[in-house]
């Protein structure tokens, strides 16, 4: 018997543990509402506190951006002219040379001592044309008094004009072999930076005008070319511009317009190299649609590298001051972009806008803002239409533009671990998409 009383009075300590339980937990959640209560007014939500700026007035003007690759205005492979042992190399991999300096020299003795036997047969012919022409002043004496027959005098003159041809002949050969003695010192056609050396010292080279060995090759930094295709729209009314500039007969080429166009590198905030647009296409591709344009820089600074692709910027139409927000300040509901602005009394509004590209590190809004405007740039996510906020100004310049935000929504206070399902929830999430750079507050 008593083995069946035991499982009785432990279900019945388990039942007085629970009780107990349950009026311990009423207790303390009864002192948290109280507390609560206590400390902020019934019926009150904390104000959201945010962060705005004034909007930016800058000058600026509207601008086509494409994708581009930069060019070399020159670049020149450098091969042996003779055959020949390398002497020298005299440069260093990768230098920037100058025209006409110094690159390679080829063992010359063999063609300094071809060079100077062709100068000494040049001196043999002299020689021989004045025995010729010796021969010949007697000869006409001679034949005046019938003292030779014309065969004779006829050879003698045959004899001069044959001694000029060899002396031709022997200059010509002369200076053949004096630009081959040239070509064993080769140089910097023109200046730039120079690739490494592919041949080094003590290799036999191969001459020749088109298999001769390859050395290096020189690529010319200054000016450098940018090239990037526009859509037909663009190009006619490019070529528009150039009509009006007084073509009369037939449009000249955007080197007339003096159109500026900019570059962007990938490792850049900034379009901060300008030239000038030069060339552009004849034609029309028909299967892209697209035409060739070319933008040439001075590149004096040497920034630009053939090969690199970048941000082509054509500013067109006339300056004018556009307003300025930061990136961040965008929201997106579906496809329309809009703002939240903080009014004198700290009201929030909503505005739609219409915004173009990004300049300076901020987005310019084409309408829909006034510049008395003050956009919230920080906590965007927490607020909505009619609500009022604690607004904390800062000012906003193009070349400052605040990064964007990064703190956490305000925190909320923390709950009892047993607090009742029924606890107030945050607001609900307004029924818009947020732009990218709220995203990351």
């Amino acid at each position: 018997m008593p083995t069946h009383l035991a499982p009785h009075a432990g279900n019945k300590r388990s039942r007085q543990s629970i009780a107990l339980l349950c009026v311990t937990l009423s207790a303390v959640s009864f002192v948290v509402s109280a507390c609560s209560s206590a400390s902020a007014p019934p019926g009150e939500a904390p104000v959201t506190s945010v962060t705005v700026a004034q909007v930016v007035s800058r000058p600026t003007v509207d601008a086509d951006e494409y994708t581009g690759q930069t060019e070399a205005s020159a670049i020149v492979e450098l091969r042996a002219r003779v055959f020949g042992y390398l002497k020298t190399v005299e440069f260093k991999d990768g230098d920037y040379v100058k025209e006409g300096q110094t690159l390679f020299t080829i063992e010359p003795d063999e063609y300094q001592a071809i060079h100077d036997q062709s100068l000494a047969r040049i001196k043999l012919n002299e020689s021989k044309l004045t025995l010729a022409k010796s021969k010949l002043a007697r000869n006409q004496l001679l034949i005046k008094e019938k003292a030779i027959s014309l065969e004779e005098y006829e050879e003698s003159v045959a004899a001069v004009t044959e001694a000029e041809a060899t002396i031709g002949a022997a200059i010509a050969d002369s200076n053949r072999t004096a630009l081959d003695l040239k070509y064993t010192t080769i140089k910097a056609p023109i200046a730039g930076r120079i690739d490494r050396a592919y041949v080094t010292a003590g290799n036999l080279l191969t001459g020749g005008m088109s298999s001769g060995t390859l050395l290096t090759k020189i690529v010319q930094e200054s000016p450098m070319y940018v090239y990037f295709d526009i859509d037909e729209r663009s190009l006619l009314a490019y070529r528009k511009r150039i009509g009006n500039k007084g073509a009369e007969t037939e449009p000249g080429s955007l080197r007339e317009l003096n159109m500026k166009c900019q570059v962007q590198l990938a490792d850049e905030k900034e379009f901060l190299h300008e030239g000038m647009l030069d060339f552009a296409s004849a034609e029309v591709d028909i299967n892209t649609g697209t035409a060739r344009v070319r933008g040439e820089f001075k590149n004096l600074d040497r920034k630009l590298v053939s090969g690199l692709f970048v941000r082509v910027r054509v500013p067109i139409g006339e300056p004018y001051t556009a307003l300025m927000i930061p990136e961040q300040s965008l929201a997106t509901d579906q496809s329309i972009k809009f703002v939240y602005v903080v009014a004198a009394d700290g009201t929030v509004e909503r505005k739609n806008v219409e915004v173009g590209e990004i300049r300076e590190g901020l987005r310019i809004v084409k309408s829909g803002l006034e510049p008395t405007d003050r956009v919230i740039t920080r906590g965007v996510q927490r607020v909505k239409p009619g609500m009022k906020v604690n607004a904390e100004e800062v000012k906003l310049t193009a070349p400052d533009a605040p990064p964007p935000p990064t703190e956490e929504p305000a925190p909320r206070p923390v709950e009892p671990a047993a607090a009742s399902p029924s606890a107030e929830a945050p607001p609900p999430a307004t029924s818009r998409t947020n732009s990218p750079a709220e995203a990351s507050e």
